[in-house]
């Protein structure tokens, strides 16, 4: 049976026999040649790989079509490999002198650097730990790799396990004998044991490695782990409980998955209870499945409360979008948004907002899409700003992150104290872990007139971050550094102010706006030509 997906995940590399930082050689060469014979093992066999494919020339069968699949897997390992190499090496040699980095890279004056030392100070940082250190690369590797930091940290510690603990699987993945999931699998299960185990464990699995499936270097992997580290169930158990979690993930067609990891007694508890709820409901009218009704109770209870039990209902908590003038014109074209989420069906957004306690009016480019002003009939401008920015923004705006709003802070972009005003062009919303980065890791950030982020990492990286309500960027100039030119005419659908067009439009009932275009002026009726006019 193949590991689960969704099977909790604690993998950590303190639980890995790893040096301390600054003493792993492997990432420090002595000489020039030992530096040429790793250049020759990591990158050798995806250059000859690579060109075995290039000369090959066009397909000529199945035949051929599997040899290349054989080829293109044993690259895969091989570039698996090197990432790895670097991505340990990278954050080793940074750590050595990251601080010194900041001072003399990132910053242009001592009054920035003595501001970033004393955003540390206020955060509580040393910047020269190997946790800020690891995280800071991490964040920068995400924007290199484009992957999102969780990722870039996961990837972290199998590299970290390939290059300091074990390294002759290491060798084995970049010469492309071995796959990327049997390598990670050595790794995953060399926690927690002897550097002499995980010898041994090399050397019983490796061989097998190089023609087994991935499956059973996993089951062989698993075993061999817990007969070196024979602990009590009971010691399992909890330290386990310890993890008990609450996890939500986005998947696509407007639904979500939510996972809830704790003891198996509880989860057990709350599963019966669902089906034994499910089996009071006996309608043969309804076309629900067995599975459809107990996922409808489970909801109904989350947010409810259970049948019968008096109390206060929860209601959904969720911020929707809904294009008022888009609904208008043509329904079966327009799509909500979900704040955290993104697109949804209207229908299942008109639902949602139908008990919703209040209304808010947004501003929103008729061309980008973007949020540009909020209704402030209600809020103070502080709130209305914060409005606008959850609108806006969606999320905490550093590159990768997609914290939703609400777990987000308003940031300055440029400095109060450096003039920087309180304004929707000066402000973005970012987490508390990424305001620590802007302020005192060296990363930076620039407004760009069309309201996009071009945000700096230490180390010179530029990533670009679009505000997350802008549905069209195709004339987004970052190169040349100025606004979009809209379109002298924006092809929208006509429309009537009706009543129920003037309600939701916010518009009075007596205003004096014409329902139709009027068209072209009419002729002059003098019978005279009109004459062109001087400059």
């Amino acid at each position: 049976m193949a590991i689960p997906d969704f099977i909790h995940d604690d993998d950590d590399e303190h639980r890995l026999p790893l040096r301390p930082a600054g003493t792993r050689t492997e990432s420090h060469k002595d000489s020039f040649f030992s530096d040429h014979l790793e250049h020759q093992l990591f990158y050798g066999p995806v250059k000859q790989i690579a060109d075995e494919l290039f000369d090959a020339g066009p397909l000529n069968g199945p035949g051929g079509a599997l040899e290349r699949l054989k080829k293109i897997q044993r690259m895969q390992s091989s570039l698996d490999a090197l990432t790895s190499v670097l991505l340990a090496d990278s954050v080793e040699q940074v750590s050595e002198s990251f601080a010194d980095m900041i001072a003399t890279e990132r910053t242009t004056t001592e009054e920035e650097e003595r501001e970033a030392r004393k955003s540390a100070e206020y955060y509580g940082l040393d910047r020269g730990s190997d946790q800020i250190i690891n995280s800071n690369f991490i964040a920068e590797a995400a924007v290199a790799l484009r992957e999102t930091s969780r990722k870039v940290s996961k990837r972290m510690f199998y590299a970290k396990g390939l290059r300091y603990v074990c390294k002759e699987t290491l060798t084995a993945l970049a010469a492309g004998e071995i796959t990327c999931k049997a390598a990670h699998d050595i790794v995953k299960y060399s926690q927690d044991l002897l550097p002499e185990q995980i010898m041994q464990m090399q050397c019983v699995l490796l061989p097998m490695a190089k023609t087994a499936s991935d499956d059973a270097i996993y089951q062989r992997a698993r075993r061999f782990h817990d007969r070196m580290c024979p602990e009590s169930a009971e010691r399992r158990h909890r330290k386990s409980e310890k993890n008990r979690k609450l996890t939500l993930w986005d998947d696509e067609n407007g639904m979500s998955t939510l996972k809830y990891y704790n003891n198996a007694a509880v989860v057990h508890s709350i599963k019966n209870s669902v089906k034994w709820l499910a089996d009071q409901h006996n309608d043969p009218q309804d076309p629900r499945t067995r599975e459809q009704i107990e996922a409808d109770a489970f909801a109904d209870i989350v947010l409810y409360g259970w049948p019968g039990q008096e109390g206060t209902p929860l209601k959904p908590r969720v911020s929707i979008t809904i294009p008022a003038i888009e609904m208008l014109a043509d329904p079966s074209r327009t799509v909500a948004d979900l704040e955290g989420y993104g697109p949804i069906p209207l229908g299942v957004a008109l639902r949602l907002a139908k008990d919703a306690p209040s209304f808010q009016r947004v501003l929103t480019d008729p061309w980008t899409g973007a949020a540009i002003d909020v209704e402030r009939r209600r809020y103070r401008p502080s709130q209305g700003l914060k409005d606008l920015l959850r609108h806006r923004d969606g999320h905490c705006c550093f590159p990768g992150c997609r914290r939703p709003a609400d777990r987000s802070e308003i940031d300055h972009i440029d400095g109060w104290a450096h003039g920087g005003h309180t304004t929707r062009g000066n402000t973005h919303l970012l987490c508390k872990q990424h305001q620590m980065f802007k302020h005192a890791l060296g990363w930076k950030v620039v407004a760009r007139p069309d309201g996009s982020e071009m945000w700096v990492t230490p180390h010179g990286l530029n990533a670009l971050v679009i505000p997350e309500s802008v549905k069209r960027v195709d004339q987004f100039d970052h190169v040349n550094d100025h606004c979009p030119e809209r379109p002298k005419i924006i092809p929208l659908p006509h429309i009537r102010l009706t009543a129920e067009v003037r309600r939701v439009l916010g518009l009075k009932p007596l205003i004096d706006i014409p329902d139709e275009d009027p068209g072209p002026e009419p002729p002059p009726d003098d019978g005279q030509k009109e004459t062109g006019r001087g400059r």
